[in-house]
Formats: structure tokens, sequence, C-alpha cells
């Protein structure tokens, strides 16, 4: 695995986005992965709207295609500690979401594939994409 999906990246997969579709198939699903925060994310998502159970067929689907990462380990744990304090010393504030997910990817050594580029830079250690704008 080289890439971590972010949830925004997930659902624009999810609704068909061609930049996203064809960046996926250039590096290969199996250079791809996502947290178990995201899958959080995503279901919070599928039971907010009016296509509960044909989003949680899709979120399934993406469940079987990708790597989840779901184990919050000592190493994620003191990072997203240690970056939060980092950040809110800075007066900067990430959700926790946001930050875990952050943190699987520094921990892994992973690329965070997002379109929250404003808010994950100012995480140091994590290198961030966006395949929209590619």
């Amino acid at each position: 695995m080289i890439y971590l999906w972010d949830t925004d990246t997930c659902v624009h997969f999810l609704n068909g986005e061609e930049k996203i579709r064809k960046k996926t198939l250039d590096v290969g699903a199996i250079n791809i992965c996502t947290t178990i925060i995201n899958i959080l994310e995503l279901k919070f998502g599928a039971y907010n709207s009016t296509r509960i159970g044909e989003n949680l067929e899709r979120i399934e689907e993406l469940q079987q295609r990708l790597t989840v990462l779901s184990n919050i380990d000592e190493s994620i744990s003191t990072l997203f500690a240690k970056n939060k304090t980092q950040l809110r010393k800075k007066g900067i504030t990430i959700s926790d979401f946001d930050l875990l997910i952050a943190s699987f990817a520094e921990a892994y050594n992973l690329k965070l594939v997002t379109n929250n580029i404003k808010h994950l830079s100012h995480v140091k250690g994590v290198e961030v994409e966006n395949w929209l704008e590619e």
C-alpha cells in the first residue's frame, strides 16, 4: 500500500468521479487503503441519506476492494496525541477523526489522498495529495 483514501475521496470514487477512477486504475487498488474511521464516516453518511440500503451496499463493496486499516495501536494513539497537542499550541483545530486518519497515514508512511488539503496539510509527517486536482 502507498495511498490512504480520506472519506471524501471514497465518496468521489463511489459516485463514479472519473479522475479518481482513472488514478485508481493507474496505481492499482492493491496500493490503496482506507481506515475504519473513514468507514464510520461513510456509514454515518449512508444512514443520513434517503438511500440507506443502497449506500450501505456500496460501502460494503468498497470494503471488499480496499484494505481497511482498523487497529488503533500504540503508535497511532501516540501520533494522534502528539499531533493534536502541537496543532493546538499553534491555534489550529482539526477534527479528531481527521487527525486519527492522518495518524494512520503517518504511522504506516502512506500518502493521504484527500480534497481536504487545507486542514490535513498542517499535520507534519503526512504527505497529502488531491487526485481531483491532478
